[in-house]
Order: structure tokens, then C-alpha cells, then sequence
């Protein structure tokens, strides 16, 4: 009998593991030439929680790329994990587009998988704010129109998918007679922990599906993480 409450109360905690929500929220703030991006995720009920930050992004020139100061804060705990400086090249650029190109081609129908994943996933909340000026009006009222047609355009297209669950925050502010571009944008979404598992699932098998699938995707995503270290 002991054994049968223990296999019943193992059961009923896997099934609440298994219908908890992952959650994601990510923030982007960008005010004069200060940029500032933050992702958090949180599962299990609050017990596993990550943060990802982006606090530095700098423009070197052509030749030398963008520059991004990464950090990745353990929220649990309540301290750093680790901080890096990375160098965004051309080069590097059409390496990841290279790899990418590999990935899709060595996992069968990624595209449909992809669709069917953000079918489960919800949003709760969305904002976008954009302040734009350019130095002559007539531009400036062209150019906020330009964003609203982008917004409405881009935002009903990722929502054919992902269900919203919130009435969207737009706003498009003009300046008129003055160069300058701000934003604030926040999403914050959500998927059950058995979505997350399933879709995991399902994408191996279509990897595994293509030949020399899964050893593509290993060692593509091993190199990627090599040069993340």
C-alpha cells in the first residue's frame, strides 16, 4: 500500500512539472546612444530562474563589426555567472548564416515543426514604444507611418502562430525638427513545460530523420558553443 501512495504522489508531481509554464520576458530599452536588452526565464514555478543581459552595444565600423558586452546572472542565486565582450564581424555573420543554412537543411520540414511549436506558445503581454525625428517634418510624418505599416505588418504575421492573449501596446511618437530614435519594447510569453519537452521530441526525430542529421547539428552546435566560451 505504501508503494502505491509513493507511485501515486510521484505521478501526480510529474503531472504538475509537466503542465507548469515556462516563461520569457524580454525587455529592449534603447534611449539616446544607450542600448539595453534583458531576457529573463523562469521555470518550475520560480525554482529555475535565468537572466541574459546585453547592456553594451557598440558600433566599431565596418571593418571591425559591432561590439556587444554580454552578461548572465544566475536570478536564483543573485549573482554573476560570467560577462563577455564579443565582436560581431561580417565575417562571423555569414559563418552563422552558413551553419543556419546546414542546420535546415539536415532537419526534415524544420519550418513546419517551427509553426507547429509557436502554435502552443502564449503571449501576455506586448509592448512596443518608438519616438522618431528626423530634421524636416514632411520626413518625419513619413517615417512614422513607415514604423506603423512595419509594426501592424510584422506583429500580424508572428501572431498567424503565437496566441495572444493581451491587446498590444503600440505607440509611434513623432519629433519633429530633431534627429532622434528611441525605444521600449517588452514581451512576455509563456509555454507549458510538456510543450517544451514534446517539441524537444519531435525536432530529434526529424533531425535523426535526414542523413548525417544528428551529426551536423552536434558538431555545428558544439563549434557554436566553443566560440561562446
Amino acid at each position: 500500500m505504501m508503494w502505491l501512495w509513493i507511485a501515486g504522489g510521484l505521478g501526480l508531481l510529474l503531472i504538475v512539472i509537466l503542465m507548469s509554464k515556462v516563461r520569457i520576458r524580454a525587455s529592449f530599452n534603447r534611449q539616446d546612444t544607450n542600448d539595453d536588452l534583458i531576457v529573463d526565464v523562469s521555470a518550475l514555478f520560480g525554482c529555475i530562474r535565468f537572466r541574459y543581459s546585453m547592456p553594451v552595444f557598440e558600433f566599431k565600423g565596418m571593418k571591425e563589426g559591432l561590439e556587444l558586452k554580454t552578461e548572465q546572472v544566475n536570478a536564483n542565486a543573485g549573482h554573476l555567472l560570467g560577462d563577455q565582450r564579443k565582436r560581431i564581424t561580417i565575417d562571423k555573420i555569414k559563418s552563422a548564416f552558413h551553419d543556419v543554412q546546414q542546420l535546415l537543411q539536415h532537419c526534415f520540414h524544420f519550418h513546419e515543426w517551427l509553426k507547429a511549436a509557436l502554435t502552443h506558445v502564449h503571449c501576455d503581454r506586448l509592448v512596443w514604444k518608438t519616438s522618431i525625428g528626423l530634421d524636416d517634418a514632411p520626413h518625419t510624418a513619413i517615417s512614422v507611418g513607415t514604423l506603423w505599416g512595419l509594426k501592424t505588418s510584422l506583429l500580424g504575421y508572428v501572431f498567424r502562430y503565437v496566441r495572444l492573449e493581451t491587446e498590444p501596446k503600440l505607440q509611434v511618437m513623432p519629433y519633429f525638427n530633431q534627429m532622434r530614435f528611441e525605444m521600449e519594447a517588452v514581451v512576455e510569453a509563456y509555454v507549458r513545460f510538456a510543450v517544451v519537452m514534446k517539441a524537444g521530441i519531435l525536432l530529434l526525430t526529424r533531425i535523426v530523420k535526414v542523413k548525417d542529421g544528428w551529426k551536423t547539428w552536434r558538431d555545428i552546435l558544439m563549434r557554436s558553443a566553443k566560440r561562446a566560451a
